[in-house]
């Protein structure tokens, strides 16, 4: 029996061209969502959405599993995290992620073509009048520090407030908006607000009008990846080991004033004996009849026991802190001790600053994507490119090293335009003149000449050494014209 011998060719089936998708079928494949939350066999939507699903017909579902579980004392939803990011420890480490972004340096970029060095003078026009827009909203670092409480929550929302000037249409505020006012359409992800009228699913909202910034892992989740839901339990038990820690420093950090009376005393005298001692602990005073005894009892291992109470909350505050920060080595070794060497300082600082990098770059990618790009549709027509927002995050250049590798080239026989060397270095070079011998020239009348003078100006010494070179010239002619006399020698 023979056997067809196995190939990679051999088990390749070749498509058939009657299988192959139309045109148009191909064009609604790539342009639609095909593992879509509306095909999840796990429910992620609240609504009615039909094969072809329509934007409104329904929402997603927050699974943020402390905001769907928990709630402390009245506070529930967007307002538990508000209440757990006022914790001392929470509100500066959570603070400074949002200030070494908000903080930075920004500039407008405008639009250069590809091939281009420098933008045309349209796009320079464009980007000048986008810095002069945000230059006169109103303090516009705080709109920037508004938005990263999605480093928090997940997701921030900022609502512009629009006007016509003279100038143009312009922002007249930015006003950020708490995040429980918000839901997202299942299937577009567009914003929606919660109001009196639609207090669950929220109405459809106007174009150019929101900001957005989201903080996530996973594009499917709208909502974004909130780090309050890693720190809340931190911040829950915190908050219940330090009241146990207060009622044992109540305790157990000082001696009890224990009142001692006669066994047949009747309950008015027992009553007396409890408030005596009572006094004595609040207030550091009391009376003693003479049929009572005043005894003090300590507890043992309270400093102990005491450090146990500190040792915990460190902890706690250090795993906070990671979460935000990302340390491990820092943060455990630097953090609760309030110690640490130039290495730890140095891991420290690489570990924040990529941090600080990537949430930067983040923001600047929703103001281009929203404020930016509105700003300038609402001002310009037929804009080719737009301007770019950036943050300034590269250290300065050494200027030392940039000059020797310029000195160096130099040297090597490479020559510099000036406009570039003028940019690089942000002052106005230019080549220097041919080193001048004997000071500024003189004019008949002894003063110096003009600059554009000096180069046609016979100098005084090249005067002098042309006038001797003119004499001795003149002398060998005169001794050559000389005869010798024979009858004298």
């Amino acid at each position: 029996m023979a056997y067809k011998r196995i190939s990679p060719t051999s088990q390749i089936e070749k498509p058939r061209r009657n299988q192959l998708p139309e045109y148009g079928q191909l064009i609604n494949t790539m342009q639609t969502e095909t593992a879509s939350i509306i095909n999840d066999y796990i429910r992620q939507y609240i609504g009615v959405i039909g094969d072809t699903p329509k934007p409104g017909s329904g929402i997603f579902i927050n699974w943020d599993r402390v905001l769907r579980s928990q709630t402390y004392q009245e506070l529930a939803w967007y307002d538990l995290y508000w209440e757990l990011e006022h914790d001392p420890h929470i509100s500066a480490i959570m603070g400074n992620a949002k200030l070494n972004v908000a903080g930075m340096t920004y500039n407008i970029q405008p639009h250069v073509e590809a091939g281009d060095k420098q933008p045309i003078p349209r796009n320079k026009s464009i980007a000048d009048f986008v810095t002069h827009a945000l230059g006169r909203t109103k303090f516009f670092p705080q709109h920037l520090y508004d938005l990263l409480d999605a480093i928090g929550k997940g997701f921030a929302v900022s609502e512009i407030i629009w006007e016509i000037t003279d100038d143009g249409v312009m922002i007249k505020d930015i006003l950020n908006r708490p995040q429980r006012r918000f839901q997202f359409d299942a299937a577009d992800r567009s914003l929606r607000l919660r109001d009196t009228k639609q207090p669950y699913f929220g109405i459809e909202l106007p174009d150019k009008k929101f900001i957005v910034h989201r903080v996530s892992t996973q594009w499917a989740n709208p909502f974004g990846d909130a780090i309050d839901q890693s720190l809340y339990w931190m911040w829950l038990f915190k908050k219940t080991v330090m009241k146990f820690w207060m009622q044992h420093l109540q305790v157990g950090a000082s001696s009890i004033p224990i009142v001692k009376h006669p066994a047949s005393a009747n309950d008015k005298l027992k009553a007396e004996a409890l408030a005596v001692a009572e006094m004595i602990r609040n207030g550091a005073f009391g009376r003693i009849p003479d049929s009572f005894e005043l005894i003090w009892a300590e507890a043992k291992n309270a400093i102990t026991n005491a450090e146990a109470y500190s040792n915990f909350i460190r902890t706690v505050n250090d795993e906070m802190a990671k979460a935000v920060n990302g340390q491990t080595l820092t943060s455990e070794s630097s953090s609760s001790t309030g110690t640490g060497t130039m290495a730890l300082g140095k891991v420290h600082q690489g570990t924040q600053s990529s941090r600080d990098t990537f949430r930067a770059r983040g923001l600047e990618a929703t103001i281009n994507a929203t404020l930016i790009r509105w700003l300038v549709d609402f001002n310009f027509a037929k804009v080719e490119g737009y301007p770019k927002f950036t943050f300034e995050m590269e250290a300065p250049d050494d200027m030392s090293t940039e000059a020797n590798i310029v000195r160096t080239l130099s040297a090597a026989g490479f020559d510099f335009d000036e406009k570039e060397l003028s940019e690089k270095f942000q002052y106005t070079l230019k080549k220097k003149q041919p080193l001048q011998l004997g000071g500024p020239k003189l004019g008949p009348d002894g003063k110096p000449l003009p600059p554009d003078q000096q180069d046609k100006a016979p100098d005084d010494k090249e005067t002098d050494l042309k006038q001797g070179l003119d004499d001795a010239k003149d002398d060998d002619k005169n001794a050559e014209s000389i005869e010798p006399d024979d009858k004298n020698i």
